[in-house]
C-alpha cells in the first residue's frame, strides 16, 4: 500500500517517558516528509503544548497539519494557523461541572490556545508544568459562558470511574466521554473525535483513508485507529487499543516505535526477503510431487529426477512417500530458523507488505 498520510499521537506514542522525541523518530519523520508523506500530529493536547514539539520536526509544513483537543481544533502548517473548530457552549456542560464538584474533581476547559481553570490544585499544577500550558483563571467555571472544545476532569482513577458511571447515561447523545489517561476523563461534542477529524481532513485534501497510517496508545486513539487504513498500537498501548489495531509495534514509545512503523510500512524496510528460503524449497517439493505423480501414473521411469525417491520393483515404479520426509524436513528447519531470525510470522508478512487486510 502506498501510504500518503501519517497521523501521530504524542504522549506515550511519539514522546518518550521523559517527553522527549528520540533522534530515530525525528529522522524517520523527516525522511517520510521528504518522501511526500503528509505528517499530522493528532493529540488531545491544546495547541499551546504542541507548538514546541512541532517545531522540533524541522520539516516542510506547507501541507502538514496538527489536530488538537481530540479533534476539537485543526491547524495547518507551522506556525500553526487555525482552520477548523468543533465547539459547544460551556453552559451545556453544567451537569459535568456539578458532578465534578460533588466528587471533588478538578475541572479544566479548553478553547483554541487557552486552558481555563477555576483553581490550581497540586494535581493541576503538575499538569501545567508537564505540558508547559498557558492558562487563564476564572472565578467559577460554571459561570463561564464562552464556546469551548473540550472538558477534562483531572483526578484519581477510582473516583473518575464513579464520575463516568454517573454521567454516562445523563450525557448520552450529548458528549463523547472517554479516558485519555487513567487520571484524565474527557468530554467533547458528539462527532468530535480524533478519528472523525482525521477522516474529514484526509477527504478534504483528496487522500483516501486507506492510504493513511495512525499510531496511538490510549482510549482516545481508538477512533483514529479504526478510521485509518493501517491502525497501529505501540507496544505499551492499552489492551482496548491493541484489539483494534492492524499492527502492534515490537518497540515501546521509549524505543522509537514511530520510527519502526515508518521504516516498515512507508519504506518497506525489514520486510523484504523474509521468506527468501521458504519459497524455493516449497517449489522444489511441489515439483518433486508433480514428477512423482506423473511417473507413477504413466509408469515412466525416464521422468525420474531424483532416483532415491523411487522404489523400482521389476516392471513397476512405486512412489516412495517416506523419502519426501527429507525435503519436507529441510523446508521446516530452514523456515524455523528464518522465522526466529526475522521475528516474523506469515500474517505479519502479508499485512506488512499490503497493509490492512
Amino acid at each position: 500500500m502506498d501510504y500518503k498520510m501519517l497521523f501521530l499521537d504524542l504522549d506515550d506514542t511519539l514522546l518518550s517517558s521523559d517527553l522527549s522525541i528520540s533522534e530515530e523518530n525525528l529522522n524517520a519523520i523527516r525522511r517520510a516528509s521528504e518522501f511526500g508523506v503528509k505528517v499530522v500530529i493528532c493529540t488531545g493536547r491544546g495547541i499551546f503544548s504542541v507548538k514546541h514539539i512541532a517545531e522540533q520536526f524541522k520539516i516542510e509544513w506547507d501541507n502538514c497539519y496538527i489536530i488538537c483537543l481530540n479533534g476539537g481544533a485543526v491547524y495547518k502548517g507551522y506556525p500553526p494557523a487555525l482552520i477548523k473548530e468543533r465547539l459547544f457552549n460551556s453552559k451545556s456542560a453544567a451537569l459535568i461541572y456539578e458532578t465534578a464538584k460533588k466528587y471533588g474533581i478538578d475541572v479544566q476547559i479548553y478553547r483554541d490556545d487557552k486552558l481555563i481553570l477555576e483553581n490550581i490544585s497540586e494535581r493541576v499544577k503538575m499538569y501545567i508544568d508537564k505540558l508547559n500550558a498557558d492558562f487563564m483563571l476564572v472565578e467559577r467555571i460554571m459561570d463561564y459562558e464562552g464556546q469551548i472544545a473540550k472538558i477534562l476532569l483531572n483526578g484519581p482513577n477510582d473516583v473518575l470511574l464513579k464520575v463516568e458511571k454517573e454521567l454516562k447515561q445523563g450525557l448520552k447523545d450529548k458528549f463523547n466521554v472517554f479516558f485519555s489517561n487513567p487520571n484524565y476523563l474527557e468530554f467533547t461534542a458528539i462527532g468530535t473525535t480524533k478519528g472523525e477529524a482525521m477522516a474529514q481532513l484526509a477527504r478534504e485534501i483528496g487522500i483516501s483513508t486507506d492510504q493513511t497510517i495512525a499510531i496511538g496508545d490510549s482510549f482516545n486513539d481508538i477512533s483514529m485507529i479504526r478510521a485509518a487504513g493501517l491502525g497501529v498500537a505501540v507496544r505499551n498501548a492499552v489492551d482496548s487499543l491493541k484489539v483494534e489495531a492492524n499492527y502492534i509495534t515490537k518497540n515501546t514509545h521509549d524505543e522509537s516505535a514511530v520510527a519502526e512503523v515508518i521504516n516498515r510500512y512507508i519504506f518497506g524496510e525489514g520486510t523484504k526477503n523474509i521468506y527468501k528460503f521458504r519459497f524455493p524449497i516449497l517449489i522444489f517439493v511441489i515439483l518433486i510431487l508433480i514428477e512423482q505423480l506423473l511417473a507413477s501414473a504413466f509408469n515412466i521411469g525416464g521422468l525420474k529426477i531424483l532416483g532415491y525417491l523411487y522404489i523400482n520393483a521389476k516392471d513397476t515404479v512405486r512412489f516412495n512417500v517416506l523419502s519426501l520426509i527429507i525435503p519436507l524436513m529441510l523446508c521446516f528447519v530452514v523456515d524455523y530458523f528464518n522465522q526466529k531470525t526475522k521475528g516474523e510470522d506469515e500474517e505479519e508478512f502479508w499485512v506488512s507488505k499490503y497493509g490492512k487486510k
